[in-house]
């Protein structure tokens, strides 16, 4: 048995990525358009 084909198996893929990738499009996204916006505010002072 293949450890590494154990633990990327579909079945873990489907269980794990959205527990991941959710929160962190969550929270990324709307911190790089606030950062994005911030310095678009500070360039035009």
């Amino acid at each position: 048995m293949d450890l590494l084909a154990i633990g990327m198996s579909s079945e873990f893929a489907a269980a794990w990525l959205p527990s991941v990738f959710v929160p962190l499009i969550g929270l990324a996204l709307p911190a790089c358009f606030i950062v994005l916006i911030g310095r678009h505010i500070t360039a035009t002072d």
